[in-house]
């Protein structure tokens, strides 16, 4: 994971070659800490401390500039949640993927603060934003359509495969981020395997039951 996966949270104030990354921090920064509503180019332009005309020269608008970030945040979240996805076995995948989320959800970041601000936006359930997560989280696409094909998971869309198996660890990284609930390893990992079973195929269920006797 590169450091760019965490961004900084110190003031946006300074020079930097990139100004288009520059910006992008700025605008994550507001997003995170006020939310959507109410920003403005004026704002994201002061603590990015450039010119409100630069922005213009990178976006066409803001609705431009909050898609392509949306973007840029999750392929953040991806890099992190999809770390090492693709050694071991099948169930050891998975499970290495159900930790990241619950890690990345747990930290106080600004791409993780923002990113939950960006599930409400209109127009993400467009091809073309659904295009791009679908190939930005190809990994985890890969996990699901790995154990149908084997017989290993039920026979089910990966929306469904992931709302009953790795929601559940979103919710508790917030929980623990939020101070809601302890980080407690020997509980998330007694939850993570209820999660793997739960997307099971019967009989997959039944051989793990007999070789865990």
């Amino acid at each position: 994971m590169n450091e760019r996966s965490f961004r900084a949270s110190t003031p946006m104030k300074g020079t930097m070659d990139n100004k288009r990354e520059l910006i992008f921090k700025a605008t994550e920064k507001i997003i995170a800490t006020k939310g959507l509503q109410g920003l403005s180019m004026q704002q994201i332009a002061q603590e990015a401390g450039v010119a409100a005309g630069t922005i213009y020269r990178y976006f066409t608008d803001k609705e431009e500039l909050i898609s392509e970030l949306r973007k840029d945040v999750l392929r953040v979240v991806a890099s992190h949640i999809l770390e090492n996805c693709e050694e071991g076995t099948l169930e050891q995948r998975f499970k290495r993927v159900w930790f990241n989320i619950v890690d990345f959800g747990r930290q106080r970041t600004h791409a993780n603060l923002s990113y939950e601000q960006y599930i409400h936006l209109p127009g993400i359930d467009t091809g073309p934003h659904q295009a791009f997560e679908r190939s930005t989280f190809e990994g985890l696409h890969h996990i699901f359509t790995e154990g149908r094909d084997a017989g290993v998971f039920h026979n089910l869309q990966d929306k469904t495969l992931f709302a009953t198996s790795l929601e559940p660890a979103i919710a508790l990284g917030r929980s623990i981020r939020r101070g809601q609930m302890q980080y407690d390893k020997t509980e998330l990992e007694f939850v993570c395997n209820l999660c793997w079973q739960s997307i099971l195929t019967p009989s997959n269920t039944t051989q793990k039951e007999q070789s865990g006797r």
